[in-house]
């Protein structure tokens, strides 16, 4: 008997869902082609160009905005120097004062672009892993922008999607050879499947990190040579701040001490943080740290940090969340010739793989 999860998961497979892109270039105009362009039963000439303008977008050459413009077929979207080839459909419409393009794409179409810029020049076998948790991902997270009225956004937040572009032949192998697969928790029931650059020696569980339910629990990256993940250029690395910076980029008055751990979970990552008299989550400091000195200085919470002569220098381990899937450990190991499965059962020792169509 086919189980209600198995039968929820073969609707959202064949089901295309919608991404919004190109939100961070924060279009007010944009030149796009496609083999039919409608507001509306009204059909357009390609190219056109599209503005923001009043009650709609606007149409360069048309007297009246349209609430909002389909693009299919063929879709191209430039955007200043930026531009893109879309799969599927394009809406475009206007929103607080910006374009608002959103693609709908089926899930096995939209795949190859993910695989390729999370994961560019990998192995197969760490290409083949990656699509099955990205897919799981995608589809497990259908309601992360429920509100916004979308279901992923094209950013890591979600995961980066940059339609169709050169160079994505080795990951659109990798999604054909694993289409419809899906990671289960128990085989049965479907959680988003996180992954991240590298873990540092550990990975963390979703609970934990994020407060929510997500496949797969912290596991060791151990092997007989050291970690996994050993290899990554950020498996050690230090970053120094004064200590003035980091309080007024937390808000604070520099007084009491900058970083002291009240809580880590069993990979080593800071769960809460006391910075000046403060209390922090872990993801909270790391988001302010972020924003105001780039996200590319505190690389992960499996960090440590010493005072000295009004300098704070921090310790760490690994690059992002550290929550499921190692993508440096993952490469590391299907060059020693580990498979797919293999991948997924060393970091998500809790799932079994399912092909959500059955």
């Amino acid at each position: 008997m086919v189980s209600f999860a198995l039968l929820v998961l073969g609707v959202l497979g064949s089901t295309p869902f919608e991404v919004r892109v190109l939100e961070r270039e924060r279009p007010v105009a944009a030149t796009v082609t496609a083999e039919r362009l409608r507001c509306g039963e009204r059909s357009l000439r390609a190219p056109a160009v599209l503005s923001v303008g009043r009650g709609g977008v606007a149409v360069e050459g048309e007297a009246e905005a349209c609430p909002r413009v389909v693009l299919e077929g063929g879709v191209t979207v430039s955007v200043g120097e930026v531009r893109r080839r879309y799969p599927g459909l394009v809406t475009v419409s206007v929103e607080g004062g910006l374009l608002r393009l959103v693609n709908t794409v089926d899930v096995e179409a939209y795949l190859p672009s993910v695989v390729s810029a999370e994961l560019s020049g990998a192995p197969s076998a760490a290409l083949e892993a990656q699509a099955i948790v990205s897919r799981t991902f995608a589809l497990a997270g259908r309601r992360r922008h429920a509100r916004e009225g979308y279901h992923l956004c094209d950013l890591t937040h979600c995961q980066w999607y940059r339609g169709h572009e050169p160079g994505q032949e080795a990951a659109e192998a990798a999604v054909a050879k694993t289409r419809g697969q899906v990671l289960l928790v128990g085989g049965v029931a479907l959680k988003s499947a996180f992954f991240h650059a590298s873990c540092g020696g550990h990975t963390s569980a979703a609970r934990d990190v994020f407060g929510e339910d997500g496949a797969g629990p912290g596991v060791s990256d151990a092997t007989t040579r050291g970690p996994a993940c050993r290899e990554a250029p950020d498996f050690e690395w230090t970053w120094q701040v004064e200590r003035g910076e980091l309080a007024s980029a937390l808000g604070l008055e520099p007084e009491g001490d900058a970083f002291v751990p009240l809580a880590r979970d069993r990979g080593g990552r800071v769960l809460e943080v006391l910075c000046f008299g403060r209390r922090f989550s872990g993801a909270a400091f790391a988001s302010r740290v972020g924003r105001a000195f780039g996200w590319q200085r505190l690389r992960s919470l499996a960090v440590t940090a010493t005072e000295r002569e009004g300098v704070v220098s921090f310790e760490g381990r690994g690059a992002g969340h550290g929550v499921g899937f190692c993508q440096r450990g993952a490469q590391q190991l299907a060059r020693e010739g580990a498979d797919a499965a293999s991948l997924l059962g060393r970091y998500f020792p809790d799932c079994r793989v399912r092909q959500a169509e059955e």
